[in-house]
């Protein structure tokens, strides 16, 4: 139970997910009215964007269903939102639990969108004090209302379940919209992750077993930034990606490193990721093309 209760809770849930209604329906009711929100669409951005619809509260507490708040969790934010008003955004550290807890390494550095779109997260394992960000993870995020009044998740974004990188692309529009994003290490909840939908393919060294869910996180990354930067940093973020890339995304430099260890593997995941990269470009120069006609 948290020290700080919330106004409501919003439990969204897909139309076909019976078990979930039925549990809801049946626990023991809390001392704060319980809203279930129906979704018919799959996906995570289709169910945030429900929640955000549907919320009435000044300050929209956001976590996945795989999370456990710690109890001061709630007061925590609170605390940040009421202490300066140009905060439009709070989050903290989803501290890995059950099958993925371990001995932590904390790291200083979190939440960076460096200047040719590489973007460091490490909200799991944060340390330091509460500090402004570029971007917040989904797990743990809240918002200030009124700061996402006129903005919603990017249904552009591509995923069978979770659209990855949604949590990116939100973050970035809250904070071109003017608002401060906090990223305080001491605002916790235990994050309990299970098995996705499609694979995320985040570490190097794994095989790509699904091309397709790669693309996908490759193509969302690229969509969730592109509106966000400037058009020399464009240019910058696409001569990097070919010939540099990350230990997930590889350019050739990367490609090159990892090839003694990988071999043909090391060329299929520079080759998944160029096509997955080149998609989105063409997408996004088509969608600006079709902009300017129409003004």
């Amino acid at each position: 139970m948290q020290t700080r209760l919330p106004d409501e809770l919003l439990v969204v849930v897909r139309d076909e997910d019976v078990a979930t209604q039925t549990f809801v329906a049946r626990m023991q009711p809390p001392p704060f009215p319980v809203r279930i929100i129906m979704v018919h669409t799959a996906g995570l951005v289709a169910a945030r964007n429900a929640g955000l619809d549907a919320v009435r509260s000044d300050i929209i507490a956001m976590i996945d269903d795989d999370t456990a708040p710690l109890p001061e969790w709630l007061d925590r934010i609170c605390t940040h939102f009421e202490t300066d008003s140009t905060v439009g955004a709070v989050g903290g550290r989803d501290r890995p639990a059950g099958p993925h807890a371990g001995a932590e390494v904390r790291q200083p550095t979190v939440g960076i969108l460096q200047i040719h779109g590489r973007y460091i997260g490490n909200h799991h394992c944060g340390i330091g004090p509460p500090r402004p960000v570029d971007l917040l993870k989904g797990a743990n995020m809240s918002y200030r209302a009124a700061a996402v009044a006129s903005l919603r998740f990017d249904k552009r974004l591509l995923g069978r379940g979770a659209q990855p990188c949604e949590d990116l692309a939100f973050s970035l529009a809250v904070r071109g919209a003017g608002w401060k994003l906090i990223y305080d290490p001491e605002v916790v909840l235990d994050h309990y992750e299970g098995d996705r939908e499609e694979l995320r393919h985040y570490a190097g060294m794994m095989p790509i077993k699904d091309g397709d869910a790669f693309g996908e996180m490759t193509y969302n990354w690229v969509v969730a930034i592109w509106d966000h930067i400037s058009v020399p940093r464009h240019v910058l973020h696409i001569i990097w990606q070919v010939l540099v890339g990350t230990r997930a995304r590889f350019g050739l430099l990367q490609a090159l490193r990892f090839l003694p260890a990988l071999k043909g593997a090391s060329w299929q995941r520079f080759w998944y990721t160029q096509k997955a990269l080149f998609r989105a470009y063409v997408h996004l120069g088509l969608r600006r093309g079709t902009e300017r006609k129409s003004v």
